[in-house]
């Protein structure tokens, strides 16, 4: 019997932000989320344009599904560099891009970055994407455990996302699906905050994909919600069963939640604000801030009570926090934080390893290594270490193998990197 898809999108800013990089969307052939990222308004900008992009994709697809979502992803992708050109404040800017295209029979997936895929089949939860972030490469690398992960300060840390540069590479995959099927789209505001076990316990538990998309949003607030919260949720029913609920009426609506939605609100006239239609189209109200006058009063409550006992054993937690960072263009180690009280900086120097140039590395990895890596101990940070060197001696190694060769670099290989100054052998 044939399928149809029902879906709900849903976007808060969450406890800690000002404003919402998110942006997500949910049609009746496309779900949709992007995380944007680079400060200075440009992550919902970058966020924005990738949404506004795909949903030109929603439609049922002539040819290969994949296809059509490739091509989406490769016009969003253009669209923020040609953004990013014209306006040099916004150079830097990208967003996360995780999309599901569904041709009347399976679901193409297309995926970059950290926001994630789930399915939920019989009660049983899968991640149907692979997080393209630092963290990840540590556990394919066998250096961390999945659970370390989750716990890790670099895991937002992400290697690929729409940026503007080419060529770019997305994950792509066909996905077969059957009746009672639910698919789930977020950002990491979720997943960070949420464990898969909670996730799909909501899942299978919803009546509704509206009551799932509420109560993913609901758990994220309770769990402290740090970041943007986006959820798209998708649900494969037989079509006769659709048409007596009454789905087949509103087939054609479609959500835009998060930044999106604010912009496209920001557009519609007044008078239309308060269609019912209009209004699927606007962000959720979001939730007012929770005691947000508490925070500073036991800082000050803190300082007064504790006085030099607790400068005392601040000092000495500082001394026991190490990131990565620069000195004089060679990747380093720092021992502190990186934070200034007045004149006094909390950080200094702890070690320059040496044979690591900035510019050795990836773009990604060179852009976080700029903002530096925070690390819980000085052990970490010199695994931090190792990681970067490695990966730059992987690209360079790549791009300087005899071409016509037929391989690929050796992923142990420790031969010196082609780049200057950077030494890949003990």
């Amino acid at each position: 019997m044939p399928l149809t898809l029902r879906y709900a999108a849903r976007s808060d800013v969450g406890l800690v932000r000002e404003g919402n990089e998110d942006s997500g969307y949910a049609g009746p052939y496309l779900l949709a989320v992007a995380d944007g990222m680079g400060g200075h308004a440009a992550g919902e900008v970058a966020s924005r344009a990738a949404i506004d992009e795909l949903l030109n994709a929603d439609q049922l697809p002539d040819g290969d599904p994949i296809d059509v979502l490739s091509a989406a992803v490769s016009a969003a992708n253009g669209r923020i560099d040609d953004m990013a050109r014209a306006d040099p404040s916004r150079a830097g800017m990208g967003t996360t891009s995780t999309a599901l295209l569904w041709n009347g029979v399976q679901l193409a997936l297309g995926h970059i970055g950290d926001s994630r895929a789930y399915l939920l089949r019989n009660g049983s939860l899968t991640q149907i994407t692979r997080d393209h972030t630092f963290v990840q490469s540590l556990v394919d690398d066998g250096r961390i455990t999945p659970e370390d992960a989750r716990e890790h300060p670099a895991r937002s840390v992400v290697t690929k996302v729409l940026q503007g540069q080419s060529p770019i590479h997305p994950d792509y995959s066909i996905i077969d699906v059957q009746a009672g099927d639910r698919v789930l789209i977020c950002s990491d505001g979720l997943s960070d905050v949420v464990t898969d076990q909670e996730i799909e316990s909501v899942l299978a538990r919803a009546h509704t994909v509206d009551e799932a998309a509420d109560q993913l949003i609901a758990t994220a607030l309770d769990a402290g919600a740090p970041d943007n919260v986006t959820a798209v949720v998708g649900e494969l029913v037989e079509a006769d069963e659709a048409d007596a609920s009454g789905a087949a009426a509103t087939v054609a609506a479609a959500y835009i939640v998060g930044s999106a939605a604010e912009d496209l609100q920001d557009a519609q006239p007044s008078e239309h604000q308060e269609d019912p239609e209009a209004m699927r189209y606007a962000p959720r109200a979001r939730r007012r801030r929770r005691r947000r006058w508490l925070r500073p009063a036991i800082t000050v409550a803190a300082v007064i009570v504790v006085g030099w006992a607790g400068l005392t054993y601040a000092n000495g937690w500082v001394r026991d926090q190490y990131y990565i960072g620069t000195s004089n263009g060679q990747v380093a180690i720092y021992q502190g934080v990186r934070h200034e009280l007045g004149p006094v900086h909390l950080s200094e120097l702890y070690t320059v390893p040496g044979g690591l140039p900035l510019e050795a590395l990836p773009t990604v990895y060179r852009h976080e290594v700029d903002a530096t890596i925070a690390t819980d101990d000085l052990d970490e940070a010199e695994q931090v270490i190792d990681t970067l060197r490695l990966r730059a001696c992987r690209a360079h190694d790549s791009q300087t193998a005899p071409a016509g060769d037929g391989t690929a670099a050796d992923e142990g290989d420790e031969s010196d990197g082609a780049f200057p100054g950077l030494l890949c052998s003990e």
